[in-house]
C-alpha cells in the first residue's frame, strides 16, 4: 500500500496537481463541481505508464462497493456433463455476454449448480457466491419449470436477468419464443408434405422444453396430425438419438420427418438413418434447432431453426449493465422470433420411400 502511494505523490509532483485528482483520473471517479482538464487527464495518464503504475482494482471495487462483475449461473440438468453442455449449448451464450458486458466495463464469472439428483440446491450455490461477493448481479440460464432461483434473487434485492422464459410474471427476461419454435418446426415440415413426424424435444423440466412441446402439441393439433406426430423428451444426446432412431427404424410406418433439439442430436438421427442404408433427405427429412456459428462451419446443410443464441444474451448483458447503473427497467420477458434456416436436410416425402418395406 505504501509503495502505492507513494507512486501516486510521485505523479502528483510530476504534473504539478493534488494527490487526489491523480487518483480521480486514475480509479475513472468523476465528482460533481471538480473536473480535470483533457490535456491534465492526458498528462497524469503518461506519467502513470511511465512509472509503471497500476490501480489496484480489489481496492478500487470496495471503495465504491462494486466488482464490476456479473456471475452467469448455469444449471446442469439430466445427466450430461457440464463439458458437454458448455460445448453444445452455452459457448455462444458465454461469448455474447462476456463481449457485451466488456463494452461496459464488467466481466464475466462463470458459476454452475449441479442436477437435482446430486442432493445440492442450486440456490445454495447461487448465496455462496453472493455471500462471498464474488459479483454485483447475476445472469440465469437454463430455467427449470420449478426453479428456485428467480425468487431468491428477488428476495435478496440483487440485481438479476434471467436468460430463459419463466413462467409467472414481473421477472426481467430474454429469450427466443420457444413457443414459436416448436410450431413453426412441425407447420414447416407439414407444409413440405410430412403427415407422419417425429420429435425429439429438449426435456420439459426445462422451460424452453415446456415452451417448445405447447407450440409443437398446437400445431399437432391445428393441423389434424393426432398419433402421426410421435413425440418423445427423453433422448437428448447423439447416441440416445441414434438408439432411439435406430430402434424405432425396426417398427413398422416410419415418419418421413424428425424434428430434433439441436445439431448434435440432429446428427445421431442422420447416422442412424445411414446405418440403416437410408439418406436424407431423399427417405427422411431433419429439421433441427440453434444453428450456432460453430455448427455453420461444421454442417452448414442442416435445416435449421436459429434461436439466436448471441442475440439473446447480448440484449440481457446491456438489460443487467443498464439495472447497474440505476436504470430502470421493465421486468418482462422479451421474446425474439426465432428464423426457420432451409437447407439440404429437409425436402417432400417420397410416395414409397423404403423399397422392401
Amino acid at each position: 500500500m505504501a509503495a502505492k502511494n507513494l507512486k501516486l505523490a510521485d505523479i502528483a509532483e510530476r504534473v504539478g496537481v493534488n494527490r487526489s485528482e491523480v487518483s480521480r483520473v486514475l480509479s475513472g471517479v468523476r465528482r460533481q463541481g471538480r473536473t480535470v482538464s483533457p490535456a491534465t487527464r492526458e498528462h497524469i495518464l503518461e506519467v502513470a505508464r511511465d512509472l509503471k503504475y497500476y490501480p489496484d482494482k480489489n481496492a478500487q471495487s470496495l471503495a465504491k462497493g462494486c466488482t464490476n462483475t456479473i456471475g452467469l449461473m448455469m444449471s446442469m440438468t439430466g445427466d450430461r456433463p457440464l463439458t458437454d453442455s458448455l460445448a453444445e449449448h452455452n459457448h455462444e451464450i458465454i461469448g455474447a455476454l462476456a463481449y457485451t458486458l466488456h463494452e461496459y466495463g464488467i466481466h464475466l464469472l462463470l458459476a454452475q449448480c449441479a442436477p437435482k439428483h446430486s442432493g445440492e440446491r442450486a440456490v445454495d450455490n447461487m448465496v455462496h457466491i453472493m455471500r462471498s461477493q464474488l459479483c454485483d448481479g447475476m445472469v440465469l440460464s437454463d430455467i427449470t419449470v420449478d426453479d428456485e432461483r428467480p425468487a431468491a434473487l428477488e428476495e435478496i434485492g440483487l440485481p438479476f436477468v434471467v436468460i430463459g422464459s419463466p413462467h409467472g410474471i414481473g421477472l426481467p427476461a430474454v429469450d427466443v419464443d420457444n413457443v414459436r419454435v416448436g410450431y413453426e418446426g412441425v407447420s414447416y415440415l407439414y407444409g413440405l408434405g410430412h403427415r407422419h413426424i417425429a420429435v425429439y424435444n429438449i426435456g420439459r423440466n426445462l422451460i424452453s422444453g415446456q415452451n417448445r412441446f405447447h407450440g409443437i402439441t398446437q400445431a399437432g393439433e391445428e393441423l389434424g396430425m393426432g398419433r402421426r406426430l410421435e413425440y418423445r423428451d427423453d433422448a437428448h444426446s447423439q447416441m440416445d438419438v441414434y438408439t432411439a432412431v435406430t430402434q424405432r427404424l425396426n417398427e413398422p410406418s416410419f415418419p418421413t420427418a424428425i424434428f430434433t433439439e439441436d445439431e448434435t442430436s440432429a446428427f445421431g438421427a442422420e447416422r442412424a438413418l445411414r446405418d440403416a442404408g437410408l439418406s436424407v433427405p431423399k427417405d427422411v427429412s431433419i429439421i433441427t434447432c440453434m444453428n450456432s456459428r460453430l455448427m455453420r462451419l461444421i454442417a452448414p446443410r442442416l435445416t435449421t431453426i436459429n434461436l439466436r443464441h448471441e442475440e439473446v444474451a447480448s440484449a440481457a448483458a446491456r438489460l443487467l449493465a443498464g439495472q447497474l447503473r440505476g436504470v430502470q427497467i421493465e421486468k418482462r420477458s422479451k421474446l425474439f422470433p426465432p428464423v426457420l434456416e432451409p437447407a439440404r436436410t429437409t425436402g417432400p416425402p417420397r410416395k414409397r420411400r423404403f423399397p422392401g418395406r
